[in-house]
């Protein structure tokens, strides 16, 4: 397998490397060829998955943590939520995760929807989630938070990032998503964005309402990540790309004691 380029991270300065690994990796310094050149991290679209397996050894030994503690869901554009040590069912069918848990790693795939990371670096929790339309009205990001105070973290300590995904530029809807979103985010500014053709919604307004409203501080919310669809040289996108192209993973974790 020939590794193609060298991995680039996307990250955010609200998250405290000292505490935690974090990054949202993008699409160069992997083995997988074609569409999916070169990190595809995902195997819902049917890349080889020894270049799947392979790719995420790479992320971890960039990060520099064990490949072994990389913890994963199937993400079923849900909003449940299961906490490192809790029993996971078979199949493992959640879009978010929580870990106290110093070492684990918890991965959140994406190639369009939003890819979140949750990080509470005083009680040491962290969180992440998978994000789409359906995510976002059905508020995962909340019930991530929720499950990381009952975890031991304090709301107003929380911080979350918004990793690289489909942005209000991009992302055209039907009257109909219109409606839901609307709906769930009645008198929201700037959530319904005029297009070309027909109405974007930005998703990341969504986000924040939904976590300022359960006592997030504003500060503590980064979501200005650059969009998947605008730059397929650093991103892949479902929008785009369709089911040829490749998946993107978030990813999180408590450093243990140095």
């Amino acid at each position: 397998m020939q590794v193609s380029g060298e991995i680039r991270l996307y990250q955010s300065a609200l998250i405290d490397d000292d505490v935690f690994w974090h990054g949202f990796p993008e699409r160069t310094g992997g083995v997988s060829t074609g569409e999916r050149l070169s990190l595809n991290l995902g195997h819902r679209w049917g890349d080889d998955p020894a270049n799947i397996q392979r790719n995420r050894e790479l992320v971890a030994e960039n990060a520099g943590f064990a490949f072994e503690d990389l913890t994963v869901t199937k993400h079923v554009h849900g909003t449940r939520v299961w906490t490192v040590g809790q029993e996971l069912p078979d199949p493992p069918e959640f879009d978010g995760l929580v870990s106290a848990e110093p070492g684990k790693v918890l991965g959140a795939f994406a190639a369009d929807c939003i890819p979140l990371v949750f990080a509470d670096a005083n009680a040491k929790v962290c969180g992440a989630a998978h994000a789409g339309w359906r995510g976002t009205v059905g508020r995962v990001a909340v019930n991530v938070v929720q499950a990381m105070v009952q975890a031991g973290a304090s709301i107003e300590a929380v911080r979350v990032v918004l990793g690289p995904s489909i942005g209000p530029c991009c992302f055209e809807v039907g009257h109909e998503l219109v409606e839901e979103f609307t709906k769930a985010f009645p008198n929201t500014e700037g959530l319904v964005v005029k297009g070309p053709v027909k109405e974007h919604i930005d998703l990341r307004i969504a986000t924040r309402v939904q976590l300022e409203a359960i006592g997030v501080l504003p500060q503590n919310i980064d979501d200005t990540p650059p969009c998947t669809k605008c730059h397929p040289e650093r991103f892949f996108s479902y929008r785009r790309d369709g089911q040829a192209g490749g998946v993107h993973m978030g990813y999180i974790g408590v450093r243990p004691r140095r």
